[in-house]
């Protein structure tokens, strides 16, 4: 098998304190040699643009194309003993050309992109518009790069290890910080791509209008067959893959500068329709923002817990509530439209009985 090929870089002048000394590039899916050295030269090409463009890629461990992503990115990780992956599930089948996972080099934490074989030719042909795709493809696996590299510079111990949430379900909370990160890579990287606003919004609206149905589908499941702890991760899951699509959807509007009104139609009447689930999303857009702008400035990771509630909120609006007592959770549950507030009553008269 051919090793994977390093790049150097010359870090000079300004992309100094921009890009890693070096890193690798894996184009073993390829059989011809001379494919992995142009797919490797056209790589290190694009993340000296990009560093040109002031991305920060410091924290860049390197690429990999393969024909199947989940396994390679699952295959790499290699935790130290007894700690965790940050993530506890796929991303959207929808997005999945490309991802980009923690990996430790020694006593560092570094960030993989891992590709598509499909892209790697894609940057080499002759076809446009594959080529745009590609490009922005990287792009914004690069930008995961540069957020999640700045965000474990700020907060090294929340990779690998438990994150303390509190009294908050984890599950979720992780959703929260990979809406972020959706958004925050998205933004970065709009630029490259602006046409794909379009199929993001197509995204977000199909999965919110799917999970509408699913989570009625859900707890009618529980009542038939009484597993709790299955409904428990199922909603979660569900809401907070939607709102990872919004965070796509958001971060591509504010790195144009898009309106939403003009510039997402099919979103904007599916929140005339449903006025509670536009504010929430309103809500999560003005939140997401802030965070942009606050982003150098973070002291903790309790910066996520408002993305949280705004899930937490959604999966409330559509029957479905939970809070944690010492060790155990509580559920109130229920598939009817409008009763949000009867599930956030009933709720907290279980937890004061049990006080």
């Amino acid at each position: 098998m051919t090793e994977p090929r390093q790049l150097v870089f010359q870090r000079d002048g300004d992309l100094q304190n921009l890009l890693p000394e070096m890193c690798s590039v894996a184009a073993t899916c390829y059989e011809r040699a001379e494919i992995q050295h142009f797919v490797a030269a056209t790589l290190q090409g694009i993340f000296l643009s990009l560093a040109r463009t002031g991305m920060d890629l410091r924290a860049l461990d390197g690429v990999t194309l393969t024909e199947d992503c989940a396994a390679a990115s699952t295959a790499m990780q290699a935790l130290p003993e007894g700690q965790v992956p940050l993530e506890v599930g796929d991303q959207p089948d929808t997005m999945e050309m490309a991802r980009t996972v923690p990996v430790w080099r020694d006593s560092e934490l570094r960030f993989h992109i891992v590709m598509r074989a499909g892209l790697g030719i894609g940057m080499l042909g002759a076809d446009r518009a594959m080529q745009a795709l590609a490009f922005a493809c990287i792009a914004h696996e690069a930008a995961h790069v540069e957020h999640e590299g700045h965000l474990y510079r700020t907060f090294p111990e929340i990779y690998g290890r438990q994150i303390p949430c509190g009294d908050r379900s984890r599950q979720t909370f992780l959703k929260a910080m990979d809406v972020w990160s959706e958004y925050a890579a998205c933004r970065s990287s709009a630029m490259f791509r602006p046409e794909a606003a379009e199929e993001f919004e197509k995204v977000f609206c199909r999965a919110l209008e799917d999970s509408l149905s699913a989570c009625k589908q859900r707890i009618a499941a529980y009542r038939s067959d009484g597993k709790a702890l299955n409904v428990f991760m199922d909603i979660q899951q569900l809401f907070g893959d939607v709102f990872i699509c919004a965070g796509y959807f958001l971060g591509h509007l504010d790195g144009l500068g898009l309106n939403m009104q003009s510039h997402a139609p099919r979103a904007s009447a599916m929140f005339v329709e449903h006025p509670e689930i536009g504010e929430l999303v309103h809500r999560l857009r003005r939140t997401l923002h802030e965070l942009w702008l606050s982003e150098y400035g973070w002291s903790s990771i309790e910066v996520f817990s408002s993305i949280y509630e705004i899930i937490c909120a959604m999966m409330a609006l559509h029957g479905f509530i939970f809070a944690k007592t010492d060790a155990e959770w509580r559920m109130v549950m229920c598939e009817e439209e409008g009763t949000e507030q009867e599930i956030r009553n009933a709720l907290a008269s279980w937890l004061e009985r049990e006080n």
